[in-house]
């Protein structure tokens, strides 16, 4: 059995053992209800509604679609590739990232240990650790190969524009600041759990109702246990706290063990304890109204 293969195998019967112990078990992402709905219609090539809406349709449509054209992208320097799949006779775009690079560095023993790590396959584990939270808002992503070479497929979302477009074009105008900075916030807590180092306006979708999708995470999941950016840790939203807090560590692993190493996961786990903890603190010093607040939908 292939390495991959036997760890979904393994994956699949920790869930079940979960199921039966009782354990908090967050919804597959097939049946996944987001916390925070935007009423987003994914479209096809010729802007009208898919006939299937739910992620589980959609994951299969990305992993077994028929790669009907594939275009370079010029934005951004992991060079994406567009495609243009078909599933049940409906054309829809996606994006395929294939970065894959790992650069290693000797430590005081010359012991080798990861430095960096930029690779599509985190764009998986970031779309799965969304769902079981509850966040919703990174498009559905699938691995898909292409020959021998590995992949990462994701949805690509008509009638969005990047943050930094509309920011040139002078259309970045949130009618709803309040809401805007609350989706900010969100963004910010997620980025801190997934130790994102690539967060930039280009990597921030906004769609037509002003609801921010997160994509571009090639760059996150890094082997260390701090919080990046806790100058933007100020408040969390109720419900993603509450999914922080009840979560269970090994939901989410199932979940993530076959995009992640044991010791990208090790360090997720440190994280997602620090986050609650720093956040605690917060609240006690500051009570609990001005730290928790509420996303109106």
């Amino acid at each position: 059995m292939k390495p991959a293969v036997h760890r979904r195998v393994i994956g699949r019967v920790a869930l079940f053992a979960l199921v039966a112990t009782g354990v908090f078990l967050a919804r597959p992402s097939s049946a996944q209800s987001t916390l925070y709905p935007t009423g987003y219609v994914y479209l096809d090539t010729e802007g009208c509604s898919l006939p299937f809406q739910d992620n589980a349709t959609i994951l299969e449509a990305l992993r077994t679609g028929e790669i009907v054209e594939r275009e370079q992208m010029s934005r951004g320097v992991a060079k994406n590739i567009k495609l243009l799949l078909q599933f049940k006779g409906v054309r829809f775009k996606a994006v395929m990232r294939l970065i894959d690079v790992t650069e290693k560095e000797k430590t005081g023993s010359q012991r080798m240990v990861v430095k960096y790590r930029d690779s599509h396959i985190f764009e998986s584990a970031a779309y799965e650790l969304s769902e079981v939270l509850g966040i919703g808002r990174v498009p559905p992503t699938v691995e898909r190969s292409v020959g021998e070479v590995g992949s990462t497929v994701q949805i690509w979302m008509e009638g969005t524009a990047p943050e930094d477009i509309m920011l040139e074009e002078g259309r970045l105008k949130p009618p709803n600041k309040a809401a805007w900075w609350k989706q900010k916030a969100i963004m910010w807590v997620f980025d801190a759990l997934v130790a994102n180092t690539d967060r930039n306006q280009g990597n921030l979708l906004i769609d037509e109702n002003w609801n921010l999708w997160l994509i571009d995470h090639t760059r996150a999941f890094r082997e260390t246990s701090v919080l990046f950016d806790v100058e933007h840790l100020n408040m969390c939203e109720r419900k993603l706290w509450a999914a922080l807090n009840e979560t269970d560590d090994e939901v989410i692993r199932t979940r993530l063990e076959p995009y992640l190493t044991s010791a990208e996961l090790t360090k997720l786990f440190l994280r997602k304890k620090k986050l609650i903890k720093y956040f605690n603190k917060r609240i006690k010093k500051h009570g609990e109204d001005r730290i928790l607040y509420d996303l109106e939908p």
